[in-house]
């Protein structure tokens, strides 16, 4: 590779170039084999591995896209609490027996957490329940005094049109005796 030329401008000749060389190299390798010559294993040289390259989202502007890790499921979560006080109280089991015990534990805290949640779901629907009658009990309360209000607004309202109906017939004699004494002097 590291002869390779500098006439070589666009990825698909340098790919082209690269798979010649490689197919070179395997051919000189199996060409070694065939005349009795001690292998590259044998020899101690080790094949490299293959890095694949790490693939990288990028968004539009070019700009590289951190990827969020997911959080963990409550299962998982249960199991990385305690695996460590299973691990304590049990020791010398292997990693699957550990897990069995770990998943049988899971499902008693499974079942236990389903009770729970309906115990807990019962009880709010009956604290629902008792709120929507206290709110309906304090609605009709709020209603018998606006009831309430509204007849002694109506008394109010009466008795004063009474002494204004007072107020205005005392006035009127007043005014009329006022206009007699004028006239008679």
């Amino acid at each position: 590779m590291a002869n390779m030329p500098d006439i070589l401008n666009t990825k698909k000749e340098i790919d082209e170039y690269y798979m010649k060389a490689v197919k070179d190299v395997k051919e000189k390798i199996t060409k070694e084999n065939k005349e009795g010559k001690a292998p590259r294993k044998a020899l101690g040289v080790k094949p490299v591995p293959k890095k694949r390259p790490k693939k990288i989202d990028v968004d539009a502007d070019g700009n590289e896209i951190e990827k969020v890790k997911k959080a963990p499921n409550a299962y998982q979560q249960y199991i990385k609490d305690n695996r460590p006080k299973v691990k304590e109280e049990n020791p010398g089991l292997n990693n699957e027996e550990y897990f069995t015990l770990l998943a049988n534990m899971w499902n008693k805290h499974k079942v236990d957490m389903k009770t729970k949640d309906a115990k807990e779901e019962d009880n709010a629907k009956e604290e629902d329940a008792k709120e929507e009658d206290n709110a309906k009990e304090e609605d009709k309360k709020e209603e018998d005094n606006a009831k309430e209000e509204d007849k002694k607004k109506d008394k109010e309202d009466e008795v004063s049109e009474i002494t204004v109906d007072a107020d205005d017939k005392k006035k009127e004699k007043k005014d009329k005796k006022d206009k007699k004494a004028k006239k008679d002097p």
